[in-house]
């Protein structure tokens, strides 16, 4: 049985923070904003297979037959994450 959510936490984003994260979680393939910012927040993804997962995300943003502004902005967070990954790996 899961845990009653009882308590909220109210965020406010710029708009370019909110457009990327609603880039974020439509390429992640979260079904809503709740859950896509809870598993970020508190189930981070460590170690080779989400080197791997930002690696891929990488490639197909890469491989798009247009690259959007947009889509540039979401590759920069994908490097900027993939290096923390490696910083975090580097030191394990």
């Amino acid at each position: 049985m899961t845990a009653l959510r009882d308590k909220l936490v109210k965020l406010r984003f710029s708009q370019e923070e909110f457009s990327l994260l609603e880039t974020l979680r439509r390429t992640s393939g979260s079904e809503s904003r709740a859950v896509f910012i809870r598993r970020r927040a508190l189930e981070p993804e460590i170690g080779t297979q989400a080197i791997a997962d930002l690696v891929g995300q990488v490639g197909v943003t890469l491989n798009t037959y247009d690259i959007a502004p947009k889509q540039l902005d979401h590759l920069a967070l994908l490097l900027g994450e993939l290096t923390l990954e490696l910083r975090s790996a580097k030191k394990s």
